[in-house]
């Protein structure tokens, strides 16, 4: 955070996360593209890294959720557990601003996935999730 100077007291300025919005959706006033901001920003980020694969970001070829691997693979309790360490430690290197990740599965009918993660942003709100499902394409 910086600090300000206001009327000779120091001031806090809350640090504010901002990405743009993947649906690129125009600001219906001014037209520009609209902006997520603090909690909105970073689930976004999260369910992007989940949703990359691997080698699909030129020159992070480790940045990558590997979701797709996942809809077949977890047929063991072992892999059930190596999955989701392998997704909380590339949330943690790749989204700085999270801690404390928690990434819970339950397999459905037709090996349908459903992910939720839970985590706490840093000098921001505890407890907060995101929740995605998996389906296969055929």
């Amino acid at each position: 955070m910086a600090d300000l100077k206001s009327q000779g007291k120091n001031v806090a300025a809350k640090e504010v996360y901002a990405d743009l919005d993947m649906n690129f959706t125009a600001h219906p006033i001014t037209g520009d593209l609209t902006i997520k901001k603090d909690s909105d920003a970073i689930k976004q980020s999260i369910k992007n890294i989940m949703l990359t694969n691997y080698y699909e970001r030129p020159f992070k070829p480790a940045l990558a959720g590997g979701m797709r691997d996942l809809l077949f693979a977890l047929n063991t309790e072992r892999r059930v557990k190596t999955a989701q360490m392998k997704i909380k430690e590339v949330i943690e290197d790749f989204e700085p601003r999270v801690s404390n990740v928690i990434p819970q599965f339950t397999i459905k009918r037709n090996n349908d996935l459903h992910i939720t993660i839970n985590y706490t942003i840093l000098n921001g709100m505890p407890n907060q999730e995101v929740n995605m499902t998996l389906k296969r394409a055929r």
